[in-house]
């Protein structure tokens, strides 16, 4: 019996314990969290540092940010909290605003924050797209497999690809990208130029389509290669690889029963890379923004 005593007594003091050693600094951080503005302000009253910083480098501004607590990020902006600090990421407070912790859109509840912060300014985004075939056999069970190239290259994936971009980032992009002067080129001629004078960055995005004949049905597959180059910088700000299989409304759909059914699933593949392709560009632009 006395055992069991002191255990449930070490258990209930290791409980308290993160409540006893909160300091100013945590108890704010968690307040901004919250979004409990009144204890904010009466905490920085009390001395707390307006710059605290959690594990992951995020301040309190940050915090209130990406939850969505406009009425204590206003506060923390008449403080004279920094919009512009960044985390351990590299992300800001607009970024933590406008990304959700799992790297999609957050709802529309975060408007009103970032309303409050800096915004960006609209990125200039020169795209260089290529296709090549993927590095395995192309083959069909409705042609020879020396016709599959010439038909997929009629159905220009990588134009398929960019315009699919387009579109993302003039509908449901927030309008935070403006995509110039796409081009498409043969693969010889896709290098690591610099982006042009009137642009802020390059993507070079390099398709591959691949075919399959598997049990008398084709299985289709494309990857993008995405590489973002920032003006004035030699490294690549972005380096990634999207797709693979085609999925559309969650189910693998990825076969087809002719030749004509090509187009609509390599154009159904495209749009639904869209959405991941456009984020992780918009990420990487903000990240690598002074």
């Amino acid at each position: 019996m006395l055992r069991r005593s002191l255990a449930l007594a070490t258990a209930l003091l290791s409980s308290w314990e993160p409540i006893l050693s909160a300091g100013p600094a945590e108890e704010l951080l968690d307040a901004a969290k919250g979004g409990k503005t009144a204890q904010v302000e009466t905490l920085l009253r009390q001395g707390a540092p307006l710059e605290a910083t959690d594990r992951e480098g995020r301040t309190p501004v940050m915090l209130a940010a990406q939850y969505g607590r406009a009425s204590t990020v206003k506060l923390l902006l008449a403080k004279g909290a920094r919009p512009d600090a960044r985390d351990r990421r590299g992300w800001n407070a607009y970024m933590l605003a406008l990304l959700s912790p799992s790297g999609r859109l957050v709802s529309t509840t975060h408007d009103s924050v970032l309303k409050l912060l800096p915004q960006p300014g609209r990125f200039r985004l020169e795209v260089d797209a290529a296709w090549a075939p993927g590095n395995g056999v192309l083959s069909s069970c409705f042609v020879r497999s020396d016709q599959v190239p010439e038909h997929i290259r009629d159905l220009h994936p990588d134009a398929l690809v960019v315009h699919a971009f387009e579109r993302f980032a003039a509908s449901s992009g927030r309008d935070l990208v403006a995509v110039l002067h796409p081009n498409m080129h043969g693969m010889a001629e896709l290098q690591n130029a610099p982006p042009p004078e009137d642009a802020d960055a390059l993507l070079i995005l390099q398709v591959e389509p691949g075919a399959a004949c598997v049990r008398q049905m084709d299985q289709l597959s494309l990857l993008i290669h995405a590489r973002l180059f920032r003006k004035g910088q030699a490294a690549p700000a972005l380096e990634e690889e999207f797709g693979g299989g085609l999925k559309i409304g969650g189910l693998r759909t990825e076969s087809a029963a002719n030749l004509n059914q090509y187009a609509p699933l390599y154009e159904a593949w495209a749009k639904s890379q869209a959405r991941p392709l456009y984020w992780a560009v918009l990420t990487a632009l903000l990240q690598s923004s002074p």
